[in-house]
């Protein structure tokens, strides 16, 4: 009970947080404000491809990295049989 509460909540702040980020892109075009639009967009950007290149997705899903391991490991025997 206390966990969906706390999902709702955190839903809640995150449509919160969304709307408030729209209304802010929508002030500053409606106020021709590119120069703050650009530096925006290039913070987020950063922002983004810094936590996917700090993201370790294959230490997250140990069975999925075991799989891929055997499937390089099967292509590279069929190679050698060539």
């Amino acid at each position: 009970m206390r966990q969906n509460k706390l999902k709702m909540q955190r839903r809640r702040r995150s449509k919160f947080f969304w709307l408030f980020m729209a209304a802010a892109m929508s002030a500053l075009l409606y106020t021709e404000q590119a120069a703050a639009l650009y530096v925006l967009s290039t913070l987020a950007i950063c922002g983004l491809m810094l936590v996917v290149a700090f993201s370790n997705l294959e230490v997250r899903d140990p069975q999925k990295a075991a799989i891929q391991e055997d499937a390089d490991e099967i292509n590279a025997n069929s190679c050698n049989l060539s």
